[in-house]
């Protein structure tokens, strides 16, 4: 699923904090790339996901299973682009200082691209991986 593919590059790039409980890893719904149409992003169950990584928090996860996915169509990219507005409103009220976000290449595209303003080297295509 794509959010256990961006969990999985999360648990790989902050392998380091994980153990750290100071550093909280909360997986949330609207930090998947888009959603619908093709079963591989279809979101697995929410309990499923918790046994698979007891290191995560999935309190941000309201429904057990993906209700963002539909059969009939995908989601356009301005739906995205709500979500990623929505997540950086939630993220906005966390209390930390220092805040890295696992997501993918296309969600990070509609981010840099249409959704916040920035520097024109975000703009470009991530590369699988890429810090």
């Amino acid at each position: 699923s794509s959010q256990c593919r961006a969990i999985q590059t999360g648990c790989i790039a902050f392998e380091h904090l994980l153990d750290d409980k100071s550093a909280p890893f909360i997986a949330h719904e609207d930090v998947r790339e888009c959603s619908g149409v093709h079963t591989c992003d279809k979101r697995r169950c929410k309990s499923r996901q918790e046994k698979e990584f007891p290191m995560v928090d999935f309190s941000e996860i309201k429904s057990e299973h993906d209700g963002l996915f539909m059969d009939d169509r995908r989601e356009s990219k301005s739906e995205v682009g709500e979500r990623i507005y929505s997540f950086l409103r939630w993220l906005s009220e966390r209390p930390e200082s220092h805040i890295g976000v696992a997501s993918h290449s296309g969600w990070l595209m509609t981010l840099f691209n249409g959704v916040v303003e920035c520097d024109e080297s975000l703009k470009p295509w991530f590369q699988t991986g890429e810090l």
